[in-house]
């Protein structure tokens, strides 16, 4: 597509006698004459594209479903965040936010924000441990 543009650009600045030119080069030249060439190229490129482009675009989603698959029918996963649910109620005892039914998934990266005072292990280091 780019190098049609480039060579209806390159045959529109020559200067020189039209009858001199090849055939490609004169054919270039009418299509200049068509109007909106650039955007009925493009509708055309799009046409040509479009279904290798609509294959990739669905084994993309493809890849994306089977992995929202697997997270949603993980167990391990599912334990793991049973856990920090268990062990921040814990941590929190006594607080509003002691009793938590639930939490945010971008809480799970202050899991190595909070650290034991005397050994300087953070929650995630203990959360492996368990």
């Amino acid at each position: 597509m780019y190098l049609l543009i480039l060579c209806v650009v390159t045959v529109q600045s020559y200067k020189g006698d039209q009858d001199k030119l090849g055939q490609c080069e004169q054919y270039f030249l009418e299509l200049m004459k068509v109007p909106r060439m650039e955007s009925k190229l493009n509708a055309l490129m799009f046409t040509f594209q479009f279904d290798s482009q609509l294959a990739e675009l669905k084994n993309n989603l493809n890849t994306v479903n089977s992995a929202c698959d697997e997270v949603r029918k993980s167990v391990k996963l599912k334990e793991i965040m049973k856990r920090i649910l268990y062990l921040g109620n814990a941590l929190n005892q006594g607080t509003a936010r002691g009793a938590a039914v639930g939490f945010k998934l971008d809480s799970l990266m202050k899991l190595t924000d909070i650290r034991a005072s005397d050994s300087g292990l953070t929650f995630m280091h203990y959360l492996c441990k368990v």
